[in-house]
């Protein structure tokens, strides 16, 4: 009577009758692996390397980045006037969003009870101010918006309108204030009151 092998047995007797591999019968695949190009042999090979003829592509100098032959490069060309104009001396607002507001309420670094300004901010760890920088102030954003729940009454530099609106729907009120470089290096951590300050009313611009 004779037994049927299973699949399994069938490959181990294919395995033993396979001859070991060893790293004496190692091979490649056929056509894995071809010769390599013979460059600079001169006649034996050819003479140029497979770098064409003469320039500065076969000798190996390449030219920098941003180099286009001699002719004038692009960065040149673009004229200096318009989008970039003074852009070393825009005035920045740091952005203070709603969320980290509430944040700072919470951990009881700002007194909500009290009119929270550029001092009390930056007293309260919540926004850092460099005039070296052009820092002239902070700028509200909306973010968080939707679970800021304190009313404050808050002077900022520059607000986008739905911080103004949120803000409002808790019965805060929010203005507008802007300093001049020569108080903010003196320091709003210092005094508890800056001079040289503009005031807004209520009705605050938003941001652009």
């Amino acid at each position: 009577m004779s037994v049927t092998k299973t699949t399994g047995a069938k490959t181990i007797d294919i395995v033993k009758n396979l001859p070991r591999i060893t790293l004496a019968n190692l091979r490649p695949n056929p056509g894995a692996k071809k010769d390599e190009k013979r460059r600079g042999r001169g006649i034996h090979g050819g003479n140029r390397s497979g770098r064409g003829h003469k320039g500065e592509r076969q000798r190996g100098n390449r030219p920098r980045l941003g180099f286009e032959g001699g002719q004038t490069p692009f960065y040149l060309i673009i004229p200096k006037y318009g989008y970039n104009a003074n852009h070393s001396r825009r005035p920045q607002f740091p952005p203070l969003s709603l969320r980290r507001l509430q944040y700072l309420i919470d951990l009881g670094r700002v007194d909500p009870t009290q009119p929270i300004d550029l001092t009390q901010l930056v007293n309260g760890r919540g926004v850092t101010i460099q005039p070296l920088k052009r820092d002239y102030g902070v700028q509200l954003i909306d973010e968080g918006a939707d679970i800021f729940c304190a009313k404050v009454n808050l002077e900022v530099q520059v607000a986008s309108e739905k911080a103004i609106a949120a803000v409002e729907r808790n019965g805060g009120v929010i203005t507008t204030s802007y300093y001049d470089p020569r108080s903010l290096r003196q320091g709003p951590h210092q005094t508890s009151a800056l001079p040289h300050v503009w005031r807004t009313h209520t009705q605050t611009p938003a941001a652009r």
